[in-house]
């Protein structure tokens, strides 16, 4: 059996909110994983350049840890070697920055040859760079063939090479300065999808030596916190951090950090390579030409170099050493493009100040996209839920409020980045958003079909056809399970039926049976009533369930009237049929019953019950007792006394109940003047309804039996005629409460 309740209002929405909220997430966190959507990828990676922006730039000029020795176009005019330049003035320009206290250096030019003017100018080099144990050399490996999953640890160390391994060792970094110290760092690093370099790789490995290699950031950084050349910032565990020394870095995926750039092209301090190299013992082409010497490096405030990192390398376009970064100006084309030498400088200057960008970890992600399914998936279902005229406005709010989420995810992700250095997913949460609305969406289209199907199927039959499609529109007014409502019940029965039924042919029996109660039940329907059953030739009917109606005494009261009617007029063509003429009772109720499905697990029926649907079956009896058409309660009465015509017949007990109930015969419409006439008719009757409660019986005898002959023997007189009778000859008790007492139902 349907558990329809459930269906409307029970579990069955969260358990296929969850599965599809998981689901949602499931492709959401995997998807780069097994299929790439290149324009989101894209446009989260846009989004990430765009907190950048809006945080801006920082001026650390003053305050960086890191100077860059620049090898720019004024140099190149100033020196007056071509170039490649010998070795020995990069020596010259190693030789006066030690002088000047700097902590470590890191020279990123390719030195895969040797020098082309005297190869003992190398011999010098390698000569410093082991004299000072400061320096490091940058290296280079092929990419696509030489760069594979990282190890955190090795068995291997650079001391048991001997010099014929260095050789081939020498060939893959490409510098021949590796065999000075092994103090070489790889510059190359990966970029992202759309070619912006955003993170850094703390090593690589390659498949000609046996161990991780450091980059060149993490190699200077071993240099200025005197760590093993070969120091490497190792990947913890859980690959949530690389340690170095004492420092845990965030990592962003199993081999890289993400990189907290500072700012734009020429954020850190520079310094043009010629005016370190232009001491006393050099002459640049201006001192040529003039024959002035200039001695920039006498000159200089050397002492900006203690205690610092100086990194020299070339920022000439020809050189092609830049990288796009997610940081612009965004005063021309191009300028989020920086030089290499830069690029390394800030990763070296986030590890020295702890500076790091820190990614939200995947489970916090799996949760909050959890979490914002559901809520835009109930949330959404809220609305949808909602029935107003104007349905298409809720629709616009719900939309509205999907577009409002979107955008304070897209302002969190920037408040957090800009205030915490923290990076959250944005795209994968507006997805969630969107592809939540447009699930609940179809959700709510299927459950609506189905809920429509379910409408129809359990009340085409019971109410109207307009009734059925308010339940439709406004399913929320539509409760299946049992509840407690203020209702109007109606019974009719055919008087006399068994002996009327013992003169028809069973053919013909059912054929009137069946005419009858389409006629009646129409005329139910037609009153905005819901059609209880069917009980042999009875018939139960309701007002004001399924769909609540505030006038159901009316509607009941009108609908009894109008069926009256209709048998008189069906009695006019059965008459002229040569057919029996019958008579119906029609009992009606109001109070509170209890309304739903009720039945067994396999068979049940929308119906009422309670004290109140019997008092309604017990009046459609009571007719019997006066020869009445239709009885109504005083609660049904009290509420259509000023739209009908009616009289008090009695106040009775009926039987099964000790409260007693005053009745009264529903007669007519207030516009029907055959029932007025037949009000003033019954004067009499109703004065002597007044005696009799007076208990004054002789004279109540006297007026209904005056009302009894002037209505054509008018039963409902001659019962009080009877009962006048009674107390006269037997005086009723102190007592007496002029309640009568139905013994039969």
């Amino acid at each position: 059996m349907i558990n329809y309740k459930k269906f409307i209002q029970g579990s069955g929405p969260i358990r296929f909110a969850t599965l599809l909220v998981t689901f949602l997430v499931v492709i959401l966190v995997t998807q780069e994983q097994f299929f790439l959507i290149s324009p989101l990828k894209t446009l989260e990676l846009k989004l990430l350049d765009e907190r950048f922006t809006r945080r801006g730039e920082f001026d650390i000029k003053d305050s960086s840890d890191v100077i860059i020795l620049e090898i720019d176009q004024e140099t190149y005019e100033q020196i007056p070697n071509s170039w490649p330049w010998p070795r020995l003035l990069f020596n010259k320009v190693v030789q006066n920055l030690e002088s000047a206290g700097v902590k470590a250096i890191g020279i990123d030019l390719m030195w895969s040859n040797p020098d082309r003017v005297n190869p003992d100018y190398d011999t010098l080099m390698i000569q410093t760079i082991r004299e000072y144990g400061n320096i490091v050399v940058s290296g280079k490996v092929n990419i696509e063939k030489e760069i594979q999953l990282l190890r955190a640890d090795s068995k291997y160390s650079v001391s048991e090479y001997t010099d014929s391994t260095h050789t081939a060792l020498d060939e893959n970094f490409d510098n021949i300065f590796f065999i000075a110290d092994s103090s070489i760092g790889i510059v190359q690093t990966p970029g992202d999808y759309d070619e912006v370099y955003r993170r850094y790789q703390p090593y690589v490995t390659t498949s000609n030596y046996p161990k991780p290699v450091p980059s060149f950031g993490f190699a200077i950084l071993n240099k200025w916190w005197n760590l093993p050349p070969d120091s490497i910032a190792k990947r913890n565990d859980d690959g949530s951090y690389f340690t170095l020394g004492a420092k845990q870095i965030p990592a962003y995926d199993r081999t890289t950090m993400l990189i907290n750039f500072y700012g734009a092209d020429r954020t850190f301090p520079r310094i043009n390579f010629y005016k370190v190299l232009d001491d006393e013992r050099f002459t640049t082409k201006d001192e040529i030409d003039y024959g002035v010497p200039l001695d920039e490096w006498t000159m200089m405030d050397q002492s900006i170099f203690s205690d610092k990192i100086v990194l020299i390398g070339s920022t000439m376009p020809e050189d092609k050493d830049f990288f796009n970064i997610p940081i612009s100006r965004g005063q021309r084309e191009g300028d989020n493009i920086v030089a290499g030498v830069e690029f390394h400088a800030n990763v070296i200057q986030n590890v020295i100040w702890n500076d790091y960008i820190k990614g939200q970890p995947q489970y916090i992600e799996l949760l909050v996209l959890f979490l914002i399914g559901l809520v835009v998936f109930y949330i959404s279902s809220y609305i949808k839920k909602k029935k107003i005229k104007h349905h298409f406005l809720l629709e616009l709010f719900n939309f509205g409020l999907i577009l409002l989420l979107a955008f304070l995810i897209y302002q969190v992700g920037i408040y957090l980045f800009v205030q915490y250095n923290y990076i959250v997913p944005i795209i994968s949460p507006i997805l969630m958003i969107v592809m939540s609305y447009f699930a609940v969406t179809a959700y709510h289209f299927i459950t609506e079909r189905s809920q429509n199907k379910l409408i129809k199927g359990m009340f085409s039959t019971y109410v109207s056809g307009d009734l059925v499609n308010e339940l439709i529109k406004n399913p929320d007014k539509l409760k299946l399970g049992g509840e407690k409502r203020n209702l109007s019940i109606l019974f009719s029965d055919i008087a006399g039926f068994t002996a009327f039924s013992e003169k028809l042919q069973p053919e013909e029996l059912v054929e009137f049976i069946n005419d009858y109660l389409t006629e009646m039940t129409d005329i139910v329907l037609a009153n905005r009533g819901t059609l209880d059953k069917y009980i042999g030739d009875a018939i139960m009917a309701i007002w004001g369930a399924p769909l609540d109606n505030d006038r159901h005494e009316y509607y009941s009261c009108k609908t009894a009237i109008e069926m009256q009617q209709k048998v008189d007029e069906l009695g006019s063509n059965w008459q002229l049929e040569g057919q029996n003429l019958i008579n119906i009772r029609i009992g009606i109720n109001s109070g509170n019953v209890v309304v739903g499905n009720i039945g067994g697990r396999n068979r049940f029926d929308y119906t009422v019950m309670g004290d109140n649907v019997n008092l309604a079956s017990r009046l459609e009896g009571a007719n019997k007792q006066y020869s009445t058409g239709i009885m109504i309660s005083e609660s049904t009465y009290e509420k259509v006394k000023d739209e009908f015509i009616t009289r008090e017949l009695d106040t009775i007990r009926v039987k099964g109940k000790v409260a007693p109930t005053t009745v009264y015969e529903l007669v007519g419409f207030l516009s029907d003047e055959e029932a007025t006439q037949k009000i003033t008719r019954l004067k009499d009757y109703v004065e002597g309804l007044s005696e009799y409660k007076a208990r004054n019986f002789e004279k109540a005898f006297t007026l209904f039996e005056t009302s009894y002959e002037a209505n054509n023997k008018e039963h409902a007189s001659f019962v009080y005629m009877e009962r006048c009778k009674y107390f006269i000859e037997n005086p009723v008790e102190d007592d007496w409460d002029g309640v009568f007492t139905m013994k039969t139902k």
